[in-house]
């Protein structure tokens, strides 16, 4: 499994390599060590200095040094993720851009990132880093954020009957192999108008709901058939990402959440938002969102 690690040498650095260390010794593969340089910023002196050329070979030469700088702190953590085979790349610029670009490039197995608590001011004003990246990557990512997962306790997977769902279950059998994990298989039943529901019929309505029971049900004994032990939950409300917050707010047991990310048009996602989004932004535990292909 090859991983792209975007690392900032910040508190969550060292939790985001004890957690790829765990996932790349069950899975075996490369990680790849990714950090952004900021440029070097010309700021004009007064005119009265007299003093009017750029001397680019002075920025060239700090950022230079500056990524001489990271690189030697991430030959650092190669050797902490040693006999893993690893290596670094260090680039300049803002790096919400370059992780993807990075992404683009290496086209690694999963994505790796710590997230840090922003205050409200700093959501609006510059976003986060982990939620552009889960926004606009073409492939899973995992973000780390209020806890380490070990990989040995309960990991909730969310589940739609969307294609992108199916394809997520697929995505998580593999990933949790070499895990002794338990699952639990949740489905949010969103509420549905009486009025809707007596236009359909009441006994067609009830007979879908059955359907669905029964479809959860043979997706728990597909995960135990590979020797996970599995349960299955269902929950209602309006919306989805909400009570899946909820429902992992409450169970203090849940380690990772594992969700699939189908995708919106970006009119759709501005007036929208997405349910993947949502969570990420108030969940207290790491997640887990596998993307393939449209970005969402």
């Amino acid at each position: 499994m090859k991983l792209l690690v975007p690392v900032d040498f910040s508190d969550i650095t060292n939790v985001v390599l004890r957690v790829v260390r765990r996932i790349v010794s069950a899975h075996g593969g490369e990680v790849i060590l990714f950090h952004t340089v900021s440029p070097a910023i010309y700021i004009p002196y007064p005119e009265s200095l007299s003093i009017d050329v750029i001397d680019v070979k002075i920025l060239q030469e700090i950022e230079e040094s500056k990524k001489r700088e990271a690189e030697d702190k991430l030959r650092g953590f190669l050797e902490f993720l040693q006999p893993i085979r690893a290596r670094v790349v260090v680039d300049v610029g803002d790096p919400r851009d370059l992780i993807l670009e990075a992404e683009e490039k290496e086209r690694p197995d999963m994505v790796v990132i710590g997230s840090h608590k922003k205050g409200l001011v700093e959501k609006i004003l510059i976003g986060s880093t982990a939620e552009k990246i889960v926004k606009h990557s073409v492939r899973p990512v995992l973000v780390i954020k209020g806890s380490e997962p070990t990989f040995s306790g309960k990991v909730l997977i969310a589940y739609d009957f969307s294609k992108t769902a199916e394809k997520t279950v697929e995505f998580a059998l593999s990933f949790l192999k070499p895990f002794d994990v338990r699952i639990e298989l949740l489905h949010i039943e969103e509420s549905i108008d009486i009025p809707l529901v007596e236009k359909i019929g009441r006994a067609v309505y009830e007979k879908y709901r059955e359907e669905k029971r029964k479809y959860m049900l043979s997706l728990k004994e597909r995960f135990e058939r590979e020797g996970f032990e599995v349960e299955v939950s269902f929950a209602g409300g309006d919306d989805p990402a909400e009570e899946i917050v909820k429902h992992t707010a409450g169970d203090s047991e849940i380690e990772l959440v594992v969700m699939g990310s189908r995708g919106l048009s970006g009119l759709r996602r501005i007036i929208l938002g997405s349910t993947s989004t949502k969570v990420l932004r108030k969940v207290e535990v790491p997640i887990l969102i596998y993307k393939e292909g449209e970005e969402e």
